[in-house]
C-alpha cells in the first residue's frame, strides 16, 4: 500500500501553492480596501474548507481499502464494524460522497469541516433571508460611519500625540467595531449562508463574553475555526507526539520532555498566528516586523502561567476583567502600530479601513 505521508506531502504543496498564487495574484490587483480585505479573508477561508474536504476524504479513502482487506481476510469483526460505522455515519456512505454537488454545497455552507452529511432544515425562510442580507448591509454602512468618524480622526493626531495617546482614545471605537463585525460575520453572514443551504447546526460562537483567558476565548469566539484547528491541527499533532523510542536526539527528548496536550496547543497556536500574519499582510499591503505572530504566540506563556497561579485561577470574575481589558487595550494597539508608518508619512483611508477589518477579522 502506498504510504500515506506522500500523499500528505502532496497535498500540503498543492495547497501551499494555491495559497501563494491567489495571495500573490489579489497582491497585483491594485484593489481598494474593501476589495482587498474580503478577498484575502474569503481565500483563508476557502483554503480551510479545501484541506478539510481533501484531508477527510483520504482518510475515508484509506478506511475503505483497510475494510475491504479485513473482508477479504476475514479480520476482526469489530474493527470492521468501526471501519464500517467511519465509512457511513448517517445516510451517506464513502465514496458515494465524492460528487460536484456535495462539494458546492459545503463551499456555500457555513462549516469549516468536511462531514458525508450535516443535519438540514425542512426549507428555506427567504423573509430571514432578505432581513440578514439587510443586517449585513446596515452593519457595514455603521461599521464606516465608525471607522471614518471615529477612529481616523484619532490616528490622524498620531504622530503628534503618540500611540499611547491614540490606543487610549481608539478603545472605545475598536471595541466597536470589533462587535459590528462580528455581528456581521456570525450573525447575518452565517446565518444568511446557513439559512439558503438549509444548515441546522447554528452554533457558530458560544458566551465567549464570559471568557475567563484568552485560551477559553480562542475556543469560544469562532466555534468553525476553532473546530477547523481542532480536528486538522491540535488532534493530529496530541495524537503523532508522544514518543516511544530511546531519547536519542534532541527531537525526541522534547518530545518525551512536553506533554502532548502543551506540544497540540503550541502547535496549534503556531498554525493560527502564521496564518493571522500573512492575512493582516496581504489585506494590508504592509509587514510589520510579525508583530501580530509575536503577540499571538505571547499567549501560551500568558494560559500556562494564569492556570499554574492557584490565587489567580479560582478568580473567575478577576479572570473576565483581565481577558476584558486585553481585548479591549490590544486591538487600538496593534491597530495603532500597524497605521503608524502610513500616518507619519500621510494619511491614508485605505490602509486604516484594511487594517481595521484585518485587526478584526483575524482576532477570528
Amino acid at each position: 500500500a502506498a504510504d500515506p505521508r506522500h500523499g500528505a506531502a502532496v497535498q500540503a504543496v498543492a495547497e501551499v501553492t494555491w495559497l501563494g498564487f491567489w495571495y500573490g495574484w489579489q497582491g497585483s490587483r491594485g484593489w481598494p480596501w474593501a476589495q482587498r480585505c474580503f478577498f484575502a479573508l474569503h481565500t483563508v477561508v476557502n483554503w480551510m474548507k479545501v484541506h478539510s474536504y481533501l484531508s477527510t476524504n483520504r482518510r475515508l479513502a484509506r478506511a475503505l481499502r483497510s475494510a475491504k482487506q479485513l473482508k477479504e481476510e476475514g479480520g476482526d469483526a469489530r474493527e470492521l464494524d468501526r471501519l464500517e460505522a467511519e465509512l457511513c455515519p448517517y445516510g451517506t456512505r464513502f465514496p458515494d460522497n465524492v460528487t460536484l454537488g456535495n462539494y458546492a454545497l459545503f463551499q456555500l455552507s457555513p462549516a469549516l469541516v468536511y462531514e458525508l452529511e450535516y443535519p438540514r432544515t425542512a426549507r428555506i425562510r427567504w423573509g430571514y433571508v432578505a432581513e440578514k442580507l439587510a443586517g449585513t448591509a446596515g452593519i457595514f454602512v455603521v461599521f464606516y460611519i465608525v471607522v471614518a468618524h471615529l477612529v481616523i480622526p484619532h490616528l490622524e493626531r498620531m504622530p503628534d500625540t503618540g500611540v499611547g495617546v491614540a490606543t487610549l482614545h481608539l478603545m472605545g471605537p475598536m471595541a466597536t467595531c470589533w462587535l459590528l463585525f462580528f455581528f456581521i460575520t456570525f450573525d447575518s453572514i452565517a446565518n444568511g449562508f446557513a439559512e439558503l443551504t438549509r444548515f441546522a447546526d447554528r452554533r457558530f460562537y458560544d458566551d465567549w463574553w464570559n471568557a475567563r483567558g484568552l485560551d477559553e476565548f480562542s475556543r469560544k469566539w469562532n466555534r468553525p475555526v476553532h473546530m477547523f484547528l481542532a480536528r486538522h491541527v491540535y488532534m493530529p499533532v496530541r495524537e503523532a507526539w508522544p514518543h516511544p523510542l530511546p531519547a536519542l536526539s534532541a527531537w525526541a527528548r522534547l518530545r518525551r520532555a512536553v506533554p502532548p496536550g502543551v506540544a497540540a496547543m503550541a502547535a496549534t497556536f503556531f498554525f493560527s498566528s502564521i496564518l493571522h500574519e500573512l492575512t493582516i499582510v496581504v489585506a494590508c499591503h504592509r509587514w510589520n516586523h510579525a508583530v501580530f505572530f509575536f503577540s499571538q504566540m505571547m499567549q501560551i506563556p500568558l494560559i500556562i502561567c494564569s492556570e499554574r497561579l492557584p490565587w489567580f485561577r479560582n478568580q473567575q470574575a478577576l479572570r473576565n476583567w483581565a481577558f476584558w481589558l486585553a481585548m479591549v487595550s490590544f486591538q487600538p494597539f496593534l491597530l495603532c502600530f500597524y497605521t503608524y508608518p502610513a500616518f507619519a508619512k500621510s494619511t491614508s483611508l485605505s490602509v486604516v479601513s484594511a487594517a481595521v477589518v484585518a485587526v478584526n477579522g483575524t482576532s477570528i
